[in-house]
């Protein structure tokens, strides 16, 4: 293989860099390693939602178990928050749940949730942190295995805890605490919006 050694300053690595791909047989073509499905290219930020020690995160690393099923983009606009332990996961659609669903510009409170096992017996229910009424029992059915489409539409503002329940060989909990917004309130919405494959 001959380099060039003539070429400008400046061109000289990339001629030296044609040269090796020239050389390079269809099957020795280095290919560079794809990002991980739990990598994001836009770094985290924290947004509104969260409460009593749970974060609502924008961007960032998500668990493999928590990425299926998305497609079109944008899910690293989605806002996100962890369970604890971390073994389930919202996915804010609303971006901020508001009261009774009372949502001015129509849209609804939905969230995605998701657990890192497989469970065709998944639920949910809120109960305002530290009451134990009243109970909202949460309803969805279960798409892609792992994951529960909802409406979260709870009677009153302040601070929600709700308990993500699931069997894989034995029950699991996670616990989510999210914030509500009074009724009537208009949350920011980021964008693009994901779509969510229910295949």
């Amino acid at each position: 293989m001959t380099f060039i050694t003539t070429a400008p300053r400046g061109l000289a690595p990339l001629a030296v860099a044609l040269a090796l791909v020239a050389g390079c047989t269809h099957a020795q073509v280095a290919r560079l390693p794809s990002t991980p499905a739990t990598m994001s290219t836009h770094g985290p930020r924290t947004a509104p939602g969260g409460c009593a020690g749970i974060s609502v995160t924008v961007g960032g690393a998500r668990p493999s178990w928590a990425l299926g099923g998305f497609s079109g983009g944008g899910v690293d606009q989605l806002p996100w928050a962890m369970g604890s332990p971390p073994d389930a996961l919202a996915y804010v659609f609303a971006t901020q749940l508001v009261a009774a669903g009372q949502r001015p510009d129509g849209s609804s409170n939905k969230i995605l949730w998701v657990t890192r096992d497989p469970s065709q017996d998944m639920t949910s229910e809120g109960r305002p942190l530290g009451s134990s009424q009243p109970v909202v029992p949460i309803r969805g059915q279960i798409v892609n295995g792992n994951q529960m489409p909802s409406q979260v539409d709870v009677p009153t503002p302040g601070c929600w805890s709700f308990l993500v329940s699931w069997t894989s060989g034995s029950r699991h909990t996670s616990t989510i605490n999210l914030n509500v917004l009074p009724a009537g309130t208009l949350p920011s919405r980021p964008s693009p919006t994901p779509v969510v494959s229910t295949s």
